[in-house]
């Protein structure tokens, strides 16, 4: 495996904890738009219960397997995406 390539090679990277990030940053937004500085767990778990289902669907979880070149098998996908010189 090339250095640096294990974000590209791995479904959860590629599919899942991308959205699940931009689902808790709308999620989050409400408390910094109510000047809120610090989340406490109890707000952190909220936003992350509320985040999960929009972020866990078939069309996510089958795209970062596409995107990671697994299924369908596509090496190249992930091969363009690498600086590699031979």
């Amino acid at each position: 495996m090339p250095a640096y390539s294990s974000h590209y090679l791995q479904p959860l990277n590629v599919g899942y904890y991308s959205p699940l990030k931009q689902a808790y940053g709308r999620q989050i937004e409400h408390l910094v738009c109510a000047r809120v500085t610090h989340i406490t767990k109890l707000e952190f778990l909220y936003a992350l219960r509320k985040a999960w289902p929009a972020s866990i669907t078939q069309k996510n979880i089958q795209g970062g397997f596409a995107g990671a070149g697994l299924m369908p098998h596509d090496p190249e996908r992930v091969l363009s995406k690498l600086d590699i010189q031979i």
